[in-house]
């Protein structure tokens, strides 16, 4: 009887203790917000920014439809990371994330808008500086409230 009491106390405790700290915002909200952004940020510098700069979604380019279907699939992805970092943002009681959860809501927009474009053949070079400078700002206010975001290098299935 002894040897099943100390488990179930040992799990009991424990329990008890980590109860708090799953609705707890400190550090988990924070590192989930930044991976998520991380992920969204590296498959748009990676697979629409770089090769849009490169001049691979001109007209006249060789690989263009190709390189249009990654970049469309790429802003798909990474406006759903952007969705999962604003619900984490929205959830939470941090205040660096409550302050940036509006501009991650415009950003979601954004990059749902331009995907939309991207797939009918309309990007243009404003909706790529729209985009960077976008990323760019919620990556600064982030750095400036000691959250820096970073770029995840992921993969993203068929791409």
């Amino acid at each position: 009887m002894n040897k099943l009491i100390r488990p179930v106390l040992a799990l009991t405790t424990l329990a008890l203790a980590a109860g708090p700290l799953s609705t707890s915002h400190a550090i988990l909200d924070k590192t989930r917000f930044v991976a998520h952004l991380g992920v969204a940020y590296f498959a748009f510098h990676h697979w629409v920014l770089a090769p849009y700069k490169a001049g691979k979604f001109d007209k006249t380019a060789t690989g263009r439809t190709a390189a249009m279907l990654k970049g469309g699939a790429a802003l798909l992805f990474a406006a759903h990371e952007v969705n999962v970092a604003e619900k984490v943002a929205h959830a939470s009681h941090d205040p660096l994330l409550q302050k940036l959860d509006g501009e991650l809501v415009k950003l979601k927009g954004s990059f749902s808008d331009v995907g939309g474009r991207l797939k009918n053949g309309q990007l243009s070079a404003d909706d790529i500086s729209g985009l960077d400078q976008a990323t760019n700002s919620i990556g600064q206010t982030s750095a400036a409230g000691g959250q820096p975001i970073k770029d995840i290098p992921t993969t993203i299935s068929g791409l």
